[in-house]
């Protein structure tokens, strides 16, 4: 069977993302080199990144966008279900369910949201993770409706709840993810775990956006 240029091309592209997701989930995005990842993809050429991915920017970019096509996907239909009236608790479920259930579907084991952990909390380039949703128009149609269920607190209140709500929820994820990478969890075994740490993970959120604000110097 003769392969084209084309699909070794797209093969070899697949084989690099897979890798380098993987490889920054177990190290850590600064650890990990462009030359490593040609290596542990099996590439004789050791610019393999550059030639398809320009620099790690760009091979970081490619990697968000390949998962969060098919969570887009997953979010657009939770949307279509929650309605207008949906309260701070369904909007909230809106945000993190997809994600959720896009790991648990996911063929063995997952190194997306150990990915996202580390991205988040690299100083440098942490920004990519949240740029790369900028331009999705269901999350974008799902905060609007969060933001306008939300009681009235201060601007402060809310920049430091989001920023919280952020790390609490990436850093959930990826322990999750952690407990299921190993020979002993089961596909069927890990869909139901991450099903139970979803409703935990959206109670524990939506505890945090509605707790009192007790601070007597923020208003």
């Amino acid at each position: 069977m003769v392969v084209s240029k084309g699909n070794q091309s797209a093969t070899t592209r697949q084989l690099l993302l897979e890798t380098a997701e993987r490889l920054f989930a177990l190290h850590g995005i600064a650890a990990v080199s462009n030359r490593q990842i040609s290596r542990a993809a099996g590439q004789g050429n050791n610019y393999a990144v550059g030639h398809h991915f320009g620099d790690k920017v760009g091979l970081i970019r490619a990697i968000l966008e390949s998962h969060n096509s098919r969570i887009d996907e997953i979010r657009a239909r939770v949307l279509a279900e929650i309605g207008y009236i949906a309260g701070v608790r369904e909007w909230i479920d809106c945000l993190i369910r997809p994600e959720i259930e896009h790991l648990a579907a996911l063929d063995g084991p997952s190194y997306y949201a150990r990915f996202c952990a580390h991205l988040a909390a690299d100083p440098e380039i942490g920004y990519l993770l949240y740029d790369s949703v900028a331009v999705s128009q269901s999350l974008t149609e799902v905060l609007t409706g969060f933001y306008r269920v939300l009681p009235a607190m201060p601007k402060p209140v809310m920049d430091t709840r989001l920023t919280m709500s952020q790390h609490m929820v990436i850093h959930a994820m990826a322990d999750v993810e952690r407990t299921m990478d190993g020979p002993g969890a089961a596909q069927s075994v890990a869909a139901h775990s991450w099903s139970q740490h979803c409703d935990m993970i959206v109670d524990a959120t939506v505890g945090l956006w509605l707790a009192p604000n007790t601070s007597r110097d923020v208003r």
